[in-house]
């Protein structure tokens, strides 16, 4: 369906901008509802500022779902569009995916078992090793990094008595 506004016409896609306007009512519920609970700091500490930041990226989106159809029309038919997303085709890809995504849920299974530093760097070197990562200097460092940052950054953000084994 198009639409038109002055001289241009526009396609609207509907089905991105119902999603997307769906999953923002939900986050605008949702904090909300958690401002209705309590204002305290401690409650709204992640809440608030992952919620505002995802309605500002929502206003982000918006324009994305409306297409001029000269622009369209003047795009070659194997011209990519570079934002557009792609599912990946190859196996090797298909491969690395899966990987990530079990070497993810062993971390969360066995952070009460080897403690969230030790999880999170061993997630964050497989995570690198998967991704192409080859260099040993890098991926210690790297992932000693993000393991510091991680551990005190929580603990610095969240009251909360978080199991560790050398931290």
């Amino acid at each position: 369906m198009t639409m038109r506004i002055g001289q241009h016409r526009y396609i609207i896609d509907y089905g991105h901008l119902a999603l997307i306007t769906l999953i923002a009512a939900a986050i605008f519920w949702y904090l909300l509802d958690a401002r209705s609970v309590s204002l305290s700091v401690n409650n709204l500490l992640l809440v608030e500022p992952v919620a505002l930041f995802a309605l500002a990226m929502y206003l982000f989106i918006i324009p994305q779902c409306f297409h001029r159809v000269d622009e369209q029309l003047a795009k070659s038919p194997k011209e990519q569009d570079p934002l557009s997303p792609t599912l990946p085709s190859e196996r090797s890809d298909i491969i690395r995916m899966a990987i990530l995504g079990a070497a993810l849920g062993l971390l969360v299974f066995l952070l009460d078992v080897v403690g969230f530093d030790v999880g999170i760097f061993l997630f964050t070197a497989a995570a690198m090793a998967v991704c192409g990562e080859r260099r040993p200097l890098h991926l210690l460092g790297f992932s000693l990094a993000v393991t510091l940052v991680a551990v005190y950054g929580f603990r610095a953000l969240i009251p909360f008595p978080m199991f560790t084994t050398f931290l």
